[in-house]
């Protein structure tokens, strides 16, 4: 009985990944050098955006874990992004190691871009001089080996462990919308919370459901010939575009910047830039639109028609009905899309309606990504949920000697 609730090594993962929790949240209590502690006093209770706090590290920017997983999962993302423009052929003949050697060496580069703005905008106990220059410096160094260190605790969980790097991202949300709700009265959250319950019910029911493409194997003439499939998960690529739209939103804002700078001269451009943020109706749109161009984009990315097309014809099988080639290839492609635009209309919906709500002013900023934060914690739960099913259904074997 005690094995049936308790397996064994669903139980040992679970302790592992409470001890990488443990060596997490004390990480991010350790103060940079020279860090000014008492002037991020007053930022108590403030916050600016939640999303990119559940990818960052420490609230305030203010341990050695300051980066958080971000610089990892950026990284991770590019390269998967290069990995997946290759060809069939193309992706066979590239190791593990080189896609892991190239991850590092991008993940080392982004850190310390991070690191750098970061520095420049930390609060130091130097006013200035070699002092100043130094506790940057140092500071700088420990958020790069603090980034590198989260890595390899999200490394050690997924190997020993439960949830991988998403289990550290999960720390950040409870202790980003545990420390953002405490702080605000009943009254101040009880429209964005509605929202972000619904928001939390959609997502489940996204996560585990599927578009199915029907489709024939020529080595399958049973009973079993009509329940094949290409299953599409009706929300593809999960929380990504959730934690990667704030990052991708900057874009368009540096460029429309850029292009100010250029020609200062330009009203309509000195308009855009004062309007390029998420409390004007300009900035609300374009992020609309950054959010579905990321989760259309990635969607192709992540579920290759190409490849699945070039899969289906050297095997053999084909969709029902259709002949093998570029047919077959137009016929995913156009059902990706579906989803896809399904998706991120639902994800636009219950990302851009905080940011109406906020704009006229029935909810505080400081709340308004909660509903994002709910679908991001949706969206974990559930990939929690089939891991745990799976290591339980491992130690329901019993060895045969």
């Amino acid at each position: 009985m005690a094995k049936h609730f308790f397996p064994k090594t669903l139980f040992q993962k679970l302790i592992f990944t409470f001890i990488i929790m443990a060596i997490y949240l004390a990480g991010r209590e350790l103060p940079l050098y020279g860090v000014d502690l008492v002037a991020y006093e007053t930022f108590r209770g403030h916050t600016d955006d939640l999303i990119m706090q559940t990818i960052g590290g420490d609230r305030y920017k203010t341990s050695i874990l300051a980066l958080g997983i971000s610089p990892f999962m950026f990284s991770m993302l590019f390269v998967q992004v290069a990995v997946a423009f290759k060809s069939a052929d193309s992706k066979a003949h590239t190791s593990p190691k080189k896609i892991t050697q190239a991850t590092l060496a991008l993940m080392l580069i982004w850190a310390t871009v991070q690191a750098y703005f970061t520095t420049g905008s930390t609060l130091y106990i130097y006013q200035g001089g070699i002092e100043l220059i130094l506790a940057r410096f140092i500071s700088g160094l420990q958020m790069i080996t603090g980034a590198f260190l989260i890595l390899w605790l999200a490394t050690r969980n997924g190997k020993y462990g439960v949830g991988g790097q998403t289990i550290l991202i999960y720390v950040n949300i409870l202790d980003s919308v545990v420390r953002t709700v405490k702080s605000r009265d009943f009254e101040e959250i009880k429209i964005i919370g509605v929202v972000g319950l619904v928001a939390l019910f959609f997502t489940i029911i996204f996560e585990n459901s599927e578009y199915r493409i029907p489709m024939q194997r020529i080595s399958i003439h049973n009973i079993y010939s009509d329940k094949n499939y290409i299953p599409i998960k009706l929300n593809p690529i999960g929380m990504m575009p959730v934690m990667f739209s704030s990052a991708f939103f900057m874009l368009p804002v540096y460029i429309t910047i850029g292009l100010s700078t250029l020609f200062p001269q330009d009203k309509k451009l000195e308009w855009a830039v004062q309007n390029m943020d998420t409390t004007h109706p300009l900035g609300i749109g374009v992020y609309v639109v950054v959010l579905y161009a990321i989760t259309i984009i990635f969607s192709f990315v992540f579920i290759s028609p190409k490849n699945l097309a070039e899969n289906l014809q050297k095997a053999g099988d084909s969709i029902t009905g259709l002949r093998a080639g570029k047919r077959t290839r137009r016929y995913i492609g156009a059902r990706v899309f579906f989803v896809s635009l399904f998706s991120a209309t639902f994800m636009s919906l219950f990302i851009g309606l905080p940011l109406v709500l906020q704009l006229k002013g029935y909810v505080p900023q400081e709340v308004m990504s909660l509903p994002s934060i709910m679908i991001a914690m949706a969206s974990i739960n559930c990939n929690l949920y089939r891991e745990f099913r799976a290591v339980k259904d491992y130690d329901a074997y019993i060895p045969f000697l």
